[in-house]
């Protein structure tokens, strides 16, 4: 993930000699405005899980297909747990495959993390999780509202297998639910608009909007002041440079900007830098899950008015490999560096 901001904040460590500056261009405070889909009935997706046989979902003409030479018998079995129903799969007193009635709280981590993949024209997710060398789990996620959705998981009995067995009975159960409670694989199946959907974050995304094209204004004042007001402004100033330094991939969004310090958090490889003409300072936490860095285009980095870049690596969509550690590389930092570069040169030359 990739966070730009211009801030009218106070960088720890200021001195007490500082003269209190005036005070900054004043510019609307920024609310998301994009409307947000509507969800499906609560009480009509309640009633038709509640009436739903999950161990149906569990298709045995699939398992036959899948079995091999094993012709050990098998047990679909009902169980109730953590107060979710879920029906698992068993052979010689293992579970296979499992199927759940999922934990609504979980449900907006499975979105970000997971792939979408397409299971026969229905919608889903999918999770591979990997550790020492191996395949340690893989989830499917169907959802059936914005809060409501199945799982498919792999049991401790084919942890040795892929995600391809999982997928195959998760396409064979979509296939068995009601059409009004699965969505197409391009269909809108919760309130995050557009690229929000993406964002690595736990809220429902109801403070969350696309970015818009804002005009950047000149001066460094006026940047900052309506860059604090509107974080699609913020946006504006990054969108270009984070697209020629880290790739097209990226779209922006707009969220409110609050940054809460953590007093335990400690940090390594500070360092007092230069951008165009502008004092700046770089670093990153001690596990090496983080590189910031912060210009000072009113010229001193000790008073308020700053520029900063945070990047943060995450795992890929679809693929948690515990087995690799996700921390910012050399290429990220010199990326980084080249995009605060071309801020600082294209929207701060000149006059503050």
């Amino acid at each position: 993930m990739i966070f730009g901001a211009v801030l009218l904040s106070l960088l720890a460590g200021c001195a007490e000699s500082v003269e209190t500056p005036p005070p900054p261009p004043q510019f609307p405070k920024w609310q998301p405005k994009q409307p947000r889909p509507a969800d499906r009935d609560e009480e009509a997706v309640d009633t038709a899980l509640a009436t739903l046989d999950l161990c149906e979902l569990i298709d045995l003409a699939v398992y036959d297909r899948r079995k091999g030479g094993d012709t050990r018998p098998v047990e679909r079995r009902t169980e109730v747990k953590r107060d979710r129903k879920q029906c698992s799969l068993f052979r010689g007193g293992y579970d296979l495959i499992s199927v759940r009635d999922m934990d609504p709280s979980h449900l907006v981590l499975h979105r970000v993390d997971g792939a979408v993949i397409d299971l026969g024209g229905v919608k889903g997710y999918q999770t591979e999780t990997r550790r020492m060398g191996g395949l340690d789990g893989c989830e499917i996620t169907v959802p059936v509202s914005f809060e409501r959705a199945i799982t498919f998981e792999v049991g401790r009995a084919s942890r040795s297998k892929d995600c391809g067995l999982l997928r195959d009975f998760a396409t064979a159960g979509a296939a068995k639910l009601p059409r009004d409670l699965v969505y197409p694989p391009e269909g809108q199946d919760s309130a995050r608009v557009g690229a929000c959907a993406d964002w690595g974050a736990t809220e429902k995304g109801e403070t969350c909007d696309p970015a818009v094209e804002v005009e950047v204004p000149t001066g460094a004042e006026k940047i900052l002041a309506a860059g604090a007001a509107d974080p699609n402004l913020e946006c504006a100033v990054f969108r270009d440079a984070v697209k020629m330094a880290f790739g097209a991939d990226f779209a922006p969004i707009a969220t409110p900007g609050e940054w809460h310090a953590d007093p335990n958090k400690t940090y390594k490889d500070h360092q007092l830098i230069t951008f165009g003409e502008s004092p700046g300072v770089t670093f990153r936490t001690q596990d090496d899950r983080e590189f910031a860095l912060y210009a000072a285009p009113l010229g001193n980095i000790d008073v308020r008015g700053h520029v900063r870049l945070r990047v943060v690596p995450e795992h890929e969509r679809g693929s948690k490999d515990w087995d690799r550690r996700q921390v910012v590389s050399d290429l990220d930092v010199g990326n980084a560096l080249a995009v605060m570069d071309f801020v600082m040169a294209t929207h701060f030359r000149g006059p503050r």
